[in-house]
């Protein structure tokens, strides 16, 4: 597998690695992890060979394959979003054409012995390499990734940044390296592709690594992190949290080996003080300073759990309700996204918006912010509320003729003022970098300084859209750490469930034009949605309560007769639940059977030398077993996934069964 020996790098006097040395293993899962500007992208860009280390070298075994996904990669390609992700599997598409040349080739009698056999052994290789499911597998990752069937027919060009990265994303998961290098993948990705891309990687068999900030991501999906810090790589076995854990008692250890030396030092220098200028210790004093000279001092690494303690300056007393939608309704063109919903906002909400992309959470947090008018209906303030809202275009309101600092001093109130610099150097602004004009910031560099300068400045009510964003998780947990102790009320939408989890009291979905609250955490939110789908397939409300057992739950022990209609209830729902499933699967079997029994047909004359005798023939039949290997491929997969879902709703019955005949 990969190996890094000696590898130094450096930008000018900025040097990023010293000699580091790194063994991949196959099948591992993991997470690279470090300050900013540590070198974590410039490893990976060394790695796949997009730059050159100043020393050392990198070696892999012949025939391994590295697949990279950067954080950002302009897409050129003008075909569709499934040309886009089929671009992954080259090789395929290179031998589909083969053999529809061959085969065009048949069917105008260019046939021979040699010719029917080389067509032979490249569709052999077409089926082992999964060719004929490898149009339905890149189907299969897009949707996983958020595109429908009409987005993934759609040409790439129309798409966003973010939406042409889940294609290149998605391409690079059809390719299947063995060596998967993964720069920020969750960045472009809303909640429920995240959980999508956490269960395909952890069924992957080859070797990943993949530098993330999201620390349910890592958490989920990683064994091993590996910290880039000082120039070197620690690894550390476990997930995320066991690192964090790991590393404390691993620099308690060395604050203390430190300390024990450091004691060691002072004595041997206070000796060396005493005698040096006594003769009849001057040959004594003489060893120590050699001693001293060879003692090589233990360097205690940073803290970086040390984050910044810092809040909100209070806000103004606000009313109870803090801000209301009433009644309120939009839509672009003929796409309706709200049609006279309410939401209320009161003061100490921390509310989370969720949903999948395209719901509608920015346009409600934008027609909460007055930035987007309702077309019919109202939002209202409460009273006394001063309002802050966060977008990534709020770097529209720096102002471009100041300094970093010169913005920040310009906000900051009297209390805060002393922790201007404090606040800057928790959002990566350190040193001489407060000093840099805002017109040369970069796009994620404004985006910080408008959230920093967001902390300086009192307001009862918080809107942010994505607030997470270019932060690393030191930053990320200053954020934390003053909306925790906020005051006042917030909305945030954000695609961090640690972030989330953290920081929010209830959380709202925002789903088919409709709103629906959960109160609790983020995790909270997660089981009771896990718990209502398991439940109520048909979607029923968070607070609906059905089926027998519902009636059962708190009451006393009931008879044999009550205890028998229950069941009798149960098994007539899971009947009538289960009835249209059970009917599809039925019409599934039947049409695998037919199928299976063509392809086997095929596949005979296909094997049958005499077939080849007629050219014409040849090519139809060919084709024929094509559309038919991929159809079977198709039907399987839905039968597995709809015998899976009866499988499930049974499984749910069953345990309502159970618990009615404990009553």
């Amino acid at each position: 597998m990969i190996r890094l020996d000696t590898i130094s790098k450096a930008y000018g006097h900025d040097e990023l690695f010293r000699n580091l040395s790194w063994q991949l293993s196959p099948g591992q899962k993991i997470g690279l992890v470090g300050p900013n500007g540590a070198g974590k992208t410039t490893l990976f860009r060394i790695i796949v060979g997009q730059e050159d280390a100043d020393r050392g070298e990198v070696t892999q075994p012949r025939g391994v394959r590295v697949g990279y996904l950067p954080q950002e990669l302009a897409v050129e390609e003008q075909g569709s979003v499934l040309d886009l992700v089929l671009g992954g599997r080259q090789d395929l598409l290179d031998m589909e054409r083969d053999l529809q040349l061959a085969e065009e080739a048949l069917a105008r009698g260019e046939s021979s012995e040699q010719a029917n056999a080389t067509y032979a052994d490249l569709q052999e290789q077409f089926r082992v390499r999964g060719g004929y499911e490898f149009r339905s597998r890149a189907r299969e990752i897009a949707a996983g990734m958020g595109f429908s069937n009409d987005e993934m027919d759609a040409p790439i060009q129309t798409f966003s940044g973010g939406w042409q990265m889940r294609a290149l994303l998605s391409r690079l998961l059809l390719f299947r390296p063995e060596v998967l290098l993964l720069d920020e993948p969750t960045n472009h990705l809303d909640l429920e592709s995240i959980e999508w891309l956490e269960k395909f990687l952890s069924g992957y068999e080859g070797t990943i690594i993949v530098i993330s900030h999201d620390r349910y991501f890592l958490n989920r999906l990683v064994d091993t992190i590996a910290e880039l810090s000082g120039g070197q790589v620690q690894l550390y076995k476990g997930n995320y949290d066991t690192f964090i854990k790991e590393r404390r008692e691993r620099r308690e250890r060395i604050v203390a080996a430190a300390a024990e030396q450091a004691r060691e030092i002072a004595q041997i220098e206070e000796f060396i003080e005493r005698f040096r200028y006594k003769a009849s210790k001057a040959r004594q004093a003489q060893s120590r300073i050699k001693q001293l000279e060879k003692i090589e001092r233990i360097v205690v690494p940073p803290d970086y759990e040390a984050t910044i303690g810092f809040e909100f300056p209070a806000p103004p007393r606000i009313g109870k309700v803090a801000l209301e939608a009433r009644k309120v309704s939009k839509r672009f063109d003929d796409n309706i996204i709200y049609e006279g919903v309410d939401f209320v906002l009161e003061r100490g909400d921390h509310v989370a918006l969720v949903g999948p992309n395209g719901a509608g959470k920015t346009t409600l947090l934008k027609m909460l912010a007055g930035r987007l008018q309702p077309d019919d209906g109202e939002v209202v303030e409460g009273h006394n509320v001063q309002l802050r809202y966060f977008a990534q275009h709020s770097v529209d309101q720096l102002d471009l003729g100041r300094t970093v600092l010169q913005e920040m001093e310009a906000s900051a109130t009297m209390e805060s003022a002393s922790r201007v610099r404090s606040i800057l150097g928790a959002f990566l602004f350190s040193g001489d970098d407060v000093y840099k004009p805002i017109s040369v910031l970069s796009g994620g560099e404004k985006g910080r300084l408008a959230l920093a300068k967001m902390l300086l400045e009192p307001a009862g009510v918080l809107l942010l859209d994505e607030p997470t964003n270019h932060l690393d998780i030191s930053s990320r947990q200053v954020l934390e750490h003053a909306l925790k102790h906020f005051e006042g009320a917030f909305c945030v939408i954000s695609h961090d469930r640690y972030f989330l989890n953290e920081v929010v009291n209830k959380v709202v979905l925002v789903e088919d034009g409709q709103l629906k609250l959960y109160p609790g955490t983020y995790e909270e939110f997660r089981w009771r949605r896990e718990r209502e789908l398991e439940t109520d397939e048909e979607g029923q409300g968070a607070t609906n309560i059905a089926g027998a057992s519902a009636l059962l739950a708190d009451g006393p022990l009931v008879s044999r007769k009550d205890q028998r209609r229950a069941l009798a209830e149960i098994r007539k729902r899971r009947d009538a639940e289960t009835r249209t499933m059970r009917a599809q699967l039925k019409k599934l079997e039947a049409k695998i059977e037919t199928l299976e029994s063509e392809h086997a047909e095929l596949q005979a004359r296909l094997a049958d030398p005499a077939t080849y005798e007629a050219g014409d023939e040849v090519a139809r039949i060919n084709q024929r077993f094509h559309a038919v290997e991929e159809e079977l491929t198709e039907v399987l997969m839905a039968w597995e996934e709809q015998g899976a879902a009866v499988e499930a709703i049974e499984q749910r019955y069953a345990e309502e069964e159970a618990a009615v005949r404990e009553t």
